[in-house]
């Protein structure tokens, strides 16, 4: 009796044995899952918070200026075409408010900082907290201390290079005549002192009898309206007007065109710089406004996107970047508007 027990118990045990071996050969056992917080061994692929896309900012000088406009639709535009977060932001020509931008854009933990800046002076406290929190910071048209690259033209040949132009106008136009020039130029802030330099100087070199009546800072259209209002109230002869930039010489322009100035004169010249569209519409329109420097406002946004880059993968850059700059007249204008 107690030998066929001890078989019954044996023969159970055997039978529960082949049973929990079919059970685990119908369902194969899983890998164990690796834990989240595990740290990635070399090789692995990225944690998905490094592959956030780069975050870039630009604060311009003023979005009241068409040329500045233009350079931020290029950044955004190429920027985004990268993968990259874009953010612009309007300096409204206030130091304080670029410097509010700034410390807004290190809040935000952004990767690249672009800025336009209102002044070559006032920015190099926010502009080293964003360098010593990481961030990569481009000067873009004047030059700031603490920046990591600076993409420019030279401003003394930005100016020859229209003071050039109308000198060669004066002196196939008006021949030996003495002709009253004025000069829109910007001396507020030292960097782009050399650009009225240049104007003035062209100017001479190439048409000795031009009468330079004044020189008035303007830098925006409104204070192009005044400087051309003021000017021609002192000086009624003016027959030539070249500024800074486009903006300044449209403000005069439209002086022009209010007083008549140029209805009975087809000699009347304005000139400017920046190839905005409006300036380029009426160099092709046969207008008073006969010049403009194009200094490639589209393609610098390009530029200044593929500066920033190069400063991330290889340090900053010592030599100033040139923006390269065309002298745009009736002769030419199409090939511009056309871009």
């Amino acid at each position: 009796m107690k030998k066929k027990l001890i078989s019954m118990v044996v023969v159970s045990a055997m039978c529960l044995g082949m049973l929990a071996g079919c059970g685990k050969s119908s369902e194969p056992a899983e890998e164990p899952a690796p834990a989240e917080d595990s740290e990635p061994t070399e090789g692995s692929e990225p944690a998905a918070d490094e592959e956030k896309p780069l975050r870039i900012a630009y604060s311009v000088q003023s979005l009241d200026n068409e040329y500045f406009v233009t350079i931020s639709n290029g950044v955004k535009e190429y920027a985004e075409s990268l993968g990259m977060s874009v953010e612009i932001t309007n300096g409204n020509q206030d130091v304080k408010t670029q410097i509010d931008q700034i410390e807004n854009f290190i809040q935000k933990e952004m990767d690249i900082i672009i800025v336009s800046p209102v002044s070559d002076t006032g920015l190099e406290d926010a502009v080293k907290k964003a360098t010593d929190a990481g961030i990569t910071v481009i000067a873009a048209n004047q030059n700031f201390e603490g920046s990591q690259a600076f993409v420019t033209i030279p401003e003394y040949d930005l100016g020859k290079a229209l003071g050039d132009a109308c000198g060669k106008y004066i002196s196939e136009t008006f021949g030996e005549e003495a002709v009253d020039v004025l000069v829109l130029d910007y001396p507020d802030i030292e960097a782009i002192v050399p650009r009225g330099d240049g104007m003035r100087d062209g100017v001479k070199e190439f048409a000795p009898n031009a009468n330079i009546v004044q020189s008035i800072s303007a830098n925006t259209v409104e204070k192009g309206t005044a400087a051309m209002e003021t000017a021609i109230q002192k000086f009624p002869n003016i027959q030539v007007v070249i500024g800074c930039n486009d903006a300044a010489a449209l403000g005069a322009y439209s002086v022009v065109e209010a007083q008549h100035l140029a209805d009975d004169n087809e000699k009347f010249y304005i000139g400017g710089m920046d190839g905005t569209e409006q300036a380029l519409e009426l160099i092709k329109n046969g207008t008073a406004y006969k010049a403009t420097i194009d200094i490639n406002a589209s393609g610098t946004g390009k530029i200044l996107v593929d500066t920033a880059l190069q400063v991330r993968e290889s340090g900053p850059i010592a030599d100033p970047v040139s923006i390269p700059l065309n002298v745009v007249t009736s002769s030419n204008v199409d090939e511009f508007i056309q871009q």
